[in-house]
């Protein structure tokens, strides 16, 4: 009798204990959200960044930890740049994150500086997790690929494809490191294309998660069930401010993977994937989502609360799928061969490098058409059956910003014009302007084909009596005053 009173008192404590544990976590993920701007690295907002930048912030942080961090030197790219291994902790459970393994892939590397910042200001809490978890953190694998923004390394090898045959000096580090440290969890932190959805929610998938297969068969053992259970962990923190934006990618094994491997070598292992998100294009909000996540998954590692979550709930996570457009123009009407039919048009952009602006711009152009009934957008359009025509590109090749400047742009809209070709100075042309969106600076922009598909996002929308109801340029939709012919 007085051995089951003891063991009822313990395990009234136990569950104390876990409800306690549980407040707190809740807390401490309001807290994450409510208060991020405070830990947030402000020096870097945009996706693409000077990784010596990057490095020195890095560095500074260290320093200021007052030896809560540690960093060490693990190795070199193949072209001689630095590979850094951050350290925090010296519990028994060992947690290893690394970032940019693709070197194009970068919102991860960014939320990895916001939760070193984190434990930096929140010493308490740091204090309370070192007994309990060892932290490993490679920011940047893939230096070399980073520096030019590319998925690859300079040896063009996908360094994810790699953990076989370790070609790569990125790749053998990476395999030392989880040989030496024998991870308990490993997060593989990514990036995807963000046209990718929730299903067929209409959501974005704005994080899509994934406890990689060890087999064929995607069998589940005690390390990947483990992995399971921190997916839905991050699901539910991530959710609980935006609902219905995680996805879970798909779980087919893949022999050659960094992931898939580390599951196999017995590595509860967690790989997330930073999609899409609304007026997000340079993924901050984006970059949030992954603070919360990681900072949320440590402390639920540190206490064992992922212990309780239900791998069901894992298996509910909607599909990541290819259902969006970042414009998505419904219901126009197009004319062929003096036939009109009546279709929808997915539009997407792709970046490139623009030397005369001296930067990076997004050109629209159309990559579905057809009935995009069961897809979404960024941005939805109704056309209402307007019909629709390419845009005209303005007759004059401008070289000189004062001819520019006498073009009124309002009247050449309702022309039905959407292009001019401009090849001189841009120091005086806002960013992101109707007047920058319209200026194309290729001397030759391809026009010659009639097709839609694959066609730059430049077009005229008309009414049936052949009034200009709107324009496309270069994805934007811009309303007309009504104009009789």
């Amino acid at each position: 009798m007085k051995l089951l009173i003891i063991f009822t008192l313990l395990i009234m404590r136990i569950n104390l204990f876990s409800q306690i544990n549980e407040k707190s976590f809740k807390d401490l993920i309001t807290d994450l959200y409510s208060n991020y701007s405070r830990y947030k690295i402000k020096q870097i907002q945009t996706k693409r960044f000077d990784i010596q930048f990057y490095h020195q912030i890095l560095d500074s942080l260290i320093v200021e930890s007052k030896g809560i961090f540690s960093s060490e030197l693990i190795g070199k790219s193949f072209k001689k740049q630095e590979i850094k291994l951050i350290r925090f902790g010296d519990g028994k459970t060992k947690i290893l994150m690394w970032s940019q393994m693709h070197g194009d892939e970068s919102t991860a590397s960014l939320a990895l500086l916001d939760v070193i910042n984190y434990l930096n200001q929140k010493k308490e809490f740091a204090e309370s997790l070192r007994n309990k978890i060892s932290l490993y953190i490679i920011p940047i694998l893939n230096p070399d690929g980073a520096k030019k923004f590319e998925r690859r390394n300079y040896q063009e090898i996908d360094i994810n494809r790699d953990a076989l045959r370790l070609q790569t000096p990125e790749g053998r580090f990476l395999k030392k490191i989880r040989d030496d440290i024998q991870p308990d969890f490993a997060f593989n932190l990514h990036d995807q294309y963000s046209n990718y959805s929730v299903g067929k929610t209409g959501k974005p998938a704005a994080i899509a998660l994934l406890a990689p297969a060890y087999d064929y068969e995607r069998n589940i053992n005690e390390v990947r069930k483990r992995a399971i259970q921190i997916c839905v962990e991050i699901k539910d923190i991530i959710e609980k401010f935006y609902p219905g934006v995680v996805a879970r990618y798909d779980d087919e094994f893949e022999p050659r993977a960094f992931g898939d491997n580390f599951q196999k070598w017995g590595s509860s292992t967690i790989l997330i994937e930073s999609g899409g998100y609304f007026n997000d294009f340079e993924k901050q909000e984006i970059r949030k989502m992954n603070f919360l996540a990681l900072i949320g998954s440590v402390y639920s590692i540190a206490y064992n609360l992922f212990s309780t979550r239900l791998i069901d709930t894992y298996f509910e996570i909607p599909e990541n799928e290819r259902r969006f457009f970042d414009l998505l123009v419904k219901n126009v009407i197009i004319e062929k061969d003096s036939v009109e039919y009546l279709v929808d048009l997915g539009i997407s952009y792709s970046e490139k490098f623009d030397s005369l602006r001296n930067r990076y711009i997004k050109e629209y152009s159309v990559t579905d058409i057809g009935d995009l009934s069961t897809f979404s957008g960024f941005d939805t359009f109704d056309a209402q059956k307007l019909k629709i025509e390419i845009g005209k590109i303005y007759e004059k090749v401008l070289t000189d910003y004062s001819q520019l400047k006498k073009l009124k742009t309002d009247d050449l809209m309702k022309q039905g014009y959407t292009t001019i070709i401009y090849q001189g100075n841009f120091e005086s042309i806002e960013e992101n302007s109707l007047l920058d969106l319209m200026i194309s600076t290729t001397k030759y922009p391809l026009r010659e084909s009639k097709n839609i598909l694959g066609h730059s996002a430049n077009f005229i929308l008309k009414d049936r009596e052949s009034n200009v109801r709107y324009i496309i340029v270069n994805g934007k939709i811009i309303k007309i005053k009504r104009i009789e012919h």
